[in-house]
């Protein structure tokens, strides 16, 4: 039997369950399971005051009206027994309106001064945590056996972090801050209410490689990656509920049945085995958090295609590391540029520009030109360095749809110095073959393309690769 779940505040990755808005007056009663996530700082827009949020006389309104009808939905849902899961978010002060004024003065001088009361986002539960103390960290300390959590927390730890850490009484504590006593996630039981409040970490969903922008039609959609998470998310948070519930239903074990002298002789194999497998866990969350910091690596290169800017330069500094150059940015008090790069066959200062819906002009080039003589006149440089200027034009379009990435302008600047010019997508593309296969022959090649460029945009002798298309170089633009 499927599990209605109601989702406030809180989008699962991928869609699952029905998302519910703070600003909505959507009954809790219809779930099963509910998940809860006091961030309102999307939802409710402020002005500042003393540092904090500060919001209007008719915000304070709809914020007071959300904050009553969510604690009046939660504990009525603890009444009725669902288990409500809360990520515990960031905790933010911020002051609402009185309603209250105050008048000095008269006429022209009058003053009228509006009255606030301070409050906060957690003020939507059902029940005070205590003394909330706003913290970042990642090292979270699981409190003994986990139980009903434990197979929620072998998914997903490596993808939570605590945000804040309290001192409220709890029923049963789950999570620490590290080492230390701080709660930072805790199994709650109200008297007389059958519900659980499960109150979790952090889970940290909002990653740049799960939603992508459909152009078609201008909106956000969750990618391949957000649907599966979601749907493991949906999964554990059903068995959190399932076990919650057996855990109800059997009578709790009295503290002197614990006692050594009803232990079974394996217990302690079993026990043994739990602590096998759980270092085993940790060995492989560590190697998966290893595998996806190479990934990010290894996808970045793919900026070349689309980026602009510093991560457009980054991009360009890695390629030409793995092209065999040693290239690095360069900055000093009256100098900045953005990346020098050298080999055995020569030295190059090179400029990045991306643009959105139009052809890299000279305006850019002409920079590079600046740049080409501040660099000659260190004095430890001797000779000039050659110039090479790199191109992502009409960036937000597919390659096949992209027209001409320098202008002829451009092109006749180039051929004045004997500058190189090169774009991206191309380098984007020599990378890939390389990637596919390494070999130094054809890496000389391509740093010998961009040396001995001069005055046109940069061809690189493309290798064979029938497994996979490689992009397409386009022809050098003729000037009429």
């Amino acid at each position: 039997m499927s599990k209605k779940i109601l989702s406030v505040g809180f989008e699962i990755p991928g869609g699952g369950g029905e998302y519910v808005p703070y600003k909505s007056d959507r009954s809790l009663l219809d779930a099963d399971i509910i998940i809860f996530q006091p961030d309102i700082s999307h939802f409710f827009t402020a002005e500042s005051y003393q540092g904090l949020r500060s919001f209007s006389e008719d915000t304070s309104f709809q914020m007071r009206r959300a904050a009553d009808h969510w604690q009046s939905e939660l504990l009525a849902a603890l009444k009725e027994g669902k288990t409500i899961v809360v990520f515990l978010s960031q905790f933010e002060k911020f002051f609402l309106d009185s309603g209250q004024r105050t008048y000095s003065g008269t006429g022209r001088n009058q003053k009228v001064t509006r009255l606030v009361n301070e409050s906060n986002n957690y003020k939507f539960l059902p029940l005070p945590l205590g003394d909330i103390v706003p913290a970042r960290g990642e090292v979270i300390k699981k409190v003994g056996d986990l139980g009903f959590l434990a197979p929620y927390w072998s998914e997903f730890a490596g993808d939570s972090h605590y945000e804040l850490y309290f001192n409220g009484k709890v029923t049963r504590p789950l999570s620490t801050a590290g080492p230390s006593d701080r709660v930072v996630g805790a199994l709650v039981r109200m008297k007389n209410v059958v519900g659980n409040l499960v109150l979790l970490p952090y889970l940290d969903t909002d990653r740049d490689e799960f939603s992508r922008y459909d152009e078609k039609h201008k909106s956000s959609l969750w990618t391949k990656e957000a649907r599966e998470l979601g749907k493991r998310l949906v999964s554990a948070i059903i068995g959190v509920a399932s076990q919650l519930r057996k855990e109800l239903a059997a009578t709790p074990g009295p503290e002197w049945a614990a006692a050594s002298d009803y232990k079974l002789s394996t217990e302690e194999v079993e026990l043994e085995e739990i602590a096998r497998c759980d270092a085993q866990i940790r060995a492989l969350q560590t190697q998966r958090n290893e595998a996806v910091t190479r990934l990010e690596n290894e996808r970045s290169f793919r900026a070349l295609l689309y980026e602009t800017g510093k991560p457009l330069e980054d991009a360009i500094r890695d390629s030409l590391d793995f092209l065999g150059f040693k290239a690095e940015p360069y900055k000093d008090g009256a100098s900045e540029f953005d990346v020098i790069f050298s080999s055995a066959e020569g030295r190059l200062l090179g400029e990045a520009e991306g643009k959105d819906n139009k052809a890299i002009n000279v305006d850019k080039f002409s920079q590079l030109e600046r740049n080409l003589h501040e660099d000659f006149a260190r004095e430890s440089i001797s000779e000039m360095a050659k110039g090479v200027l790199f191109g992502n034009a009409f960036r937000l379009l597919p390659l096949q749809e992209r027209q001409e990435c320098f202008t002829l302008k451009c092109i006749s600047a180039a051929q004045r110095i004997g500058a190189a010019l090169v774009r991206t997508p191309d380098l984007f593309a020599v990378v890939q073959s390389l990637k596919r296969k390494w070999d130094d022959s054809y890496a000389e090649e391509w740093r010998r393309a961009i040396l001995t460029t001069r005055g046109g945009v940069v061809i690189f002798p493309m290798m064979k690769a029938p497994s996979s298309p490689l992009v397409e170089v386009q022809p050098e633009p003729k000037i009429a």
